[in-house]
């Protein structure tokens, strides 16, 4: 009988398999696949970097044809610097035979106190023959000429352009020693210029010379207008003809 040698017992039994292993190149063939895959899914595009040219460099060239490119050429000449720092080459005729002074050579006089103006200025003697004669008796003076008021006729600015021109005299019979104040009518006057309406506003104190001036102003003839009627204010200023003298 024959007898089959054992191998040592082993803590772990592990199977033994013959051949090529087949499995484990299936696992690498499928990694490789899951990776290509896992690129092909998953791939980073970077943006495309875009620049921008610079610019063509631009040059100004001053030249005279225009105004402007004149005015700044003629202020870049007055402004050289070149000009000014530039020394004379000329040298004037004599500046070297000027001989030399030292100042303490002449000694200057003190300065005086300074004369104030005279701020306050009397007047005149008067004439000893004048004084005496002011105060010889003078006659009075003679009263002064007062010029005759007469008596006017006002009318309010709706009729003031249409007034007749010249306009007549009021001429006043009644005379009165009373004060008087200006007696005022509402006139309404029509297209034509005659005086239709005549109302008294306020009294001048004396009826009759009211009457007089309602009797005056519808003797008057005014400037054609296109309005119907025109309603205005006369306002008569009673003056010296209508006062009586005074007895002496």
């Amino acid at each position: 009988m024959k007898a089959h040698a054992t191998a040592p017992d082993l803590t772990f039994d592990w199977p033994r398999r013959e051949g090529f292993p087949f499995l484990l190149f299936g696992y690498v063939a499928a990694s490789l696949f899951a990776h290509a895959a896992t690129f092909f899914l998953f791939q980073v595009a970077d943006p495309l970097r875009t620049s921008i040219p610079p610019s063509a460099p631009q040059v100004s060239v001053l030249t005279p044809s225009s105004p402007e490119a004149i005015a700044l050429l003629h202020w870049i000449d007055a402004q050289d610097p070149a000009l000014v720092a530039a020394a004379n080459s000329v040298t004037p005729p004599g500046l070297f035979d000027i001989a030399y002074r030292p100042s303490y050579e002449k000694k200057p006089m003190p300065l005086g106190p300074v004369e104030q103006p005279v701020t306050i200025a009397f007047p005149a003697a008067r004439d000893p023959l004048a004084i005496i004669t002011s105060a010889d008796a003078r006659p009075p003076a003679p009263p002064a000429i007062r010029a005759p008021h007469p008596t006017t006729v006002l009318f309010s600015s709706a009729l003031a352009d249409r007034a007749p021109v010249p306009l007549p005299p009021l001429a006043v019979k009644t005379r009165t020693a009373e004060p008087l104040v200006p007696t005022r009518q509402l006139i309404g006057v029509t297209g034509r210029g005659e005086v239709r309406f005549v109302f008294l506003q306020s009294s001048s104190g004396n009826p009759a010379l009211d009457e007089q001036a309602a009797g005056h102003l519808q003797t008057l003839t005014f400037a054609a207008s296109a309005a119907p009627i025109t309603w205005a204010t006369a306002t008569i200023t009673w003056g010296d003809d209508t006062y009586s003298p005074s007895p002496k």
